[in-house]
């Protein structure tokens, strides 16, 4: 059985200390996704994307976050009773926050800070950023772990696949060798369903083409009826050691939009899905990968396990994970159901209103976004907490949606 990760910061586990910068995901818009660059292709508006960098908040550590304005710093926004209560809980986990603007602008502040190791879930163009600025001595690495279509290097448990060019994709012939249903994805780099296209009609398969136009992607084999799908966090250190962060379930709508997850912090792997969850970080510290793994694996309806999705980076699960020594201070085995919410009002009025569960660790707010100038809703990327008990979560999730707290980001 896989030894248990005790680290609960970025600057621990990407091994950066007080020298390293975290961004998370998303930190520039569609247009500056050009063909043949590493970047993220995403279709969502810039409040969900700025949503996603707030996820991280409470877990930086020693290394210095830097988001996009819009989102709350948990040591400097609030009013002092909710910086002490923070500050109580988290002050080991939390780090220092930056904010920049938007566009491009996060580059200054990276530019004056040559010597910090960049922690970063895509590497950028290299006129912008030198190589030597990231944590990883290969930053193309990141790239190559979560490209899609090379699935197949790190595992021998992949659903049968094609890759095809752009140009490939636009025409007829590859659909030759396919028979509906199947399921085409962005070979590069996306997340949160942004890259998927579940295809049961001739109309998905042209919309899908409409949507990844430009782009590689790669199709296969439509696995219908799972019986669960996994995430796995694990961690990989410097001398190529490998724990075990923790595992959930993944909250997938019916069009594989990424919704949060269900976590149970006590759950440990079953032995067959701990060594595919192994042989595929292991193949990543081969290739020199160090830090966090998110590894999603479906259970199909036959028992078989397939590796679906590689995350080569932190993961919505991860900081709950990170802070499961806060939860098991009040429940003997806590369950949660993890995902983004919206409150109408500011950050105080929604702290204010459910302070009572967030004293309880009923709820646990990990990330906040508000933005005045575009309406007067927080939006909040949490955990509701219950005692090992599934049907709870449906009542609690009810009760809580009474008082104005609704699941979604509700743009």
């Amino acid at each position: 059985m896989l030894e248990r990760y005790t680290g609960c910061t970025v600057s621990e586990a990407y091994a950066t200390g007080s020298n390293g910068i975290h961004m998370p995901r998303y930190p520039y818009y569609a247009a500056y996704d050009l063909p043949g660059e590493c970047h993220y292709y995403y279709r969502r508006s810039v409040q969900y994307l700025t949503c996603q960098t707030a996820r991280f908040l409470l877990i930086g550590g020693e290394a210095t976050t830097l988001v996009k304005e819009g989102v709350v710093d948990f040591s400097r926004d609030l009013n002092p009773w909710w910086h002490g209560f923070f500050q109580e809980h988290f002050s080991k986990q939390m780090g220092e926050v930056v904010r920049y603007a938007g566009g491009h602008s996060y580059l200054e502040y990276l530019g004056n800070h040559p010597q910090a190791k960049l922690v970063v879930p895509h590497p950028y163009p290299a006129d912008q950023i030198a190589s030597d600025h990231y944590y990883l001595e290969n930053p193309e690495l990141i790239v190559q772990l979560n490209d899609k279509g090379r699935m197949a290097d790190i595992s021998s448990h992949c659903i049968p696949y094609e890759v095809y060019d752009a140009a490939t994709f636009a025409g007829k012939t590859w659909r030759e060798h396919w028979e509906l249903p199947f399921v085409i994805k962005l070979a590069a780099p996306s997340g949160g369903g942004d890259g998927v296209a579940i295809c049961q009609t001739e109309a998905d398969v042209q919309a899908a083409q409409e949507r990844f136009g430009g782009h590689r992607v790669k199709v296969e084999h439509f696995i219908g009826g799972y019986l669960a799908n996994y995430n796995l966090n694990l961690h990989v250190e410097r001398d190529g050691t490998i724990r075990f962060i923790g595992g959930s379930e993944q909250r997938i709508s019916a069009s594989a939009r990424y919704e949060g997850n269900f976590i149970d912090l006590c759950w440990h792997p079953s032995p067959e899905l701990e060594a595919i969850a192994v042989e595929i970080a292991r193949n990543a510290a081969n290739l020199g990968w160090l830090g966090v793994c998110g590894l999603d694996v479906i259970k199909a309806a036959d028992g078989k396990l397939y590796f679906i999705d590689p995350n080569f980076r932190l993961n919505g699960s991860t900081p709950f994970h990170f802070i499961r020594a806060h939860f098991l201070t009040h429940f003997q085995r806590p369950n949660l159901e993890t995902g983004y919410f919206c409150y109408q009002g500011n950050p105080l009025a929604f702290l204010e209103t459910f302070r009572p569960e967030i004293e309880k660790k009923v709820l646990m707010p990990v990330g906040l976004y508000y933005d005045p100038s575009y309406d007067q809703k927080t939006r909040v990327y949490l955990a509701q907490v219950t005692e090992n008990d599934v049907d709870a979560h449906v009542s609690l999730r009810d009760t809580l949606a009474q008082r104005g707290l609704l699941p979604g980001i509700h743009l």
